[in-house]
């Protein structure tokens, strides 16, 4: 994609820093963001850009940042190099224009600080003042400053993502910080739940927790069976016909201690899911024998999605059966036969007709003829 950008010969210098530098360096694939660093008027760049390649610019003029939505998914951000302060800890950064290493020792891991000139002075070259392609040849995460976690709690559930994510271990350093952090990384605070929910979203979240766990933070369910939970809803969510929840909400659900999920500074929808799938989980064993089909059908059928997963996440193997082969059994019988052979129209044809697909998914009545002798005699009960 970038190799199709035509950079203005008067643009100022503009290099891709962060995760694509760094995963490049990995030899793995990046995600559909680019973050470019722009040494000068980013938003304007970004325009020129954008409509050279036919994308959709979104500018945000007070943080001197520009979106270039792309075809296909793909996107690109340029943002205008700058320096940071924080006031205090905990604080919203102040800013004002910087160069590039200003922007550089800004951002949070040394892993992340590395950036590869695209177009101006040293172009094709990488420029990494951290020393991050050593933390990345030696696995680990190391923090860029002292005092980073202070500035920010929600770094230290970043630090647990990218090295759940990549195998890496935290520095000695950077694990001392973020233990010492820990009590002040809670889920109430927005920063931290969002960056949570990114964690919750990658497929090394049960690792990820687990570390949490072991730093001291104190939301990731103490529960010893957390993390058989968490890989049980993998296989749950690829049986056939699973229903599609938001993977990260489930693990809201399933993974993080039931008052931080509801107390959490995220979307009620998520939190509503986080609900269900605990509902579900408890309501397992309900589930796990002596029930017919059709009984099973019509508990099932009164549970949310959510509640579901939760259910067969909890040794509920029949959920997957009723998701493959019940959920959406029809009779061969519809109303409008019923009244063709002369049954009044009413609430006594909906009954008829669940009376005649609970018989079905039980095995007592197969074939249309059979169904119909049995809606008709239903029927003939609420007359």
């Amino acid at each position: 994609m970038l190799s199709r950008v035509a950079w203005p010969a008067d643009a100022p210098r503009v290099s891709v820093v962060g995760g694509a530098v760094r995963d490049a360096l990995l030899g793995i694939t990046h995600g559909p963001d680019i973050d470019l660093v722009v040494e000068g008027d980013a938003i304007a760049l970004a325009r020129v850009v954008g409509h050279d390649l036919g994308g959709r610019v979104v500018a945000h003029p007070r943080f001197g940042t520009a979106r270039i939505d792309l075809p296909h998914g793909r996107h690109l951000d340029l943002v205008t190099a700058r320096r940071e302060t924080y006031a205090r800890p905990g604080a919203l950064p102040d800013v004002e224009p910087g160069d590039l290493l200003d922007d550089l020792t800004r951002r949070d891991f040394t892993v992340n600080a590395i950036a590869y000139v695209l177009h101006g002075e040293g172009a094709g070259g990488i420029i990494d003042p951290h020393d991050g392609r050593a933390d990345i040849t030696a696995e680990r995460i190391r923090l860029l400053r002292a005092g980073a976690f202070a500035e920010d709690p929600s770094r230290v559930v970043r630090a647990l993502r990218y090295a759940a994510r990549l195998g890496f271990r935290m520095e000695e350093g950077t694990e001392v910080g973020a233990r010492d952090a820990a009590p002040g990384v809670v889920l109430v605070n927005s920063r931290v739940a969002d960056e949570a929910a990114r964690l919750l979203a990658e497929g090394a979240a049960p690792v990820a927790l687990a570390m949490a766990r072991a730093l001291g933070v104190g939301w990731p369910d103490p529960d010893e069976r957390r993390d058989d939970r968490l890989t049980a809803l993998v296989s749950a969510l690829a049986r056939p016909g699973a229903p599609a929840p938001a993977a990260w909400a489930l693990r809201l659900g399933l993974g993080v201690r039931p008052d931080d999920a509801v107390a959490a500074a995220l979307p009620a929808w998520s939190r509503a899911i986080a609900a269900e799938v605990r509902a579900g989980l408890a309501r397992a064993g309900d589930l796990q024998g002596g029930m017919s089909p059709s009984q099973v059908d019509a508990v099932l059928r009164e549970m949310p999605p959510a509640a579901q997963v939760g259910a067969l996440v909890g040794g509920a193997d029949v959920v997957a059966r009723w998701w493959e082969e019940w959920r959406d059994m029809a009779p061969e019988v519809a109303g409008a036969d019923l009244v063709a052979a002369g049954v009044a129209p009413g609430p006594g044809i909906g009954r008829a007709l669940r009376a005649v697909r609970a018989a079905m998914l039980d095995g007592e009545v197969t074939g249309r003829g059979e169904q119909m002798a049995l809606a008709l005699a239903e029927a003939g009960r609420y007359r």
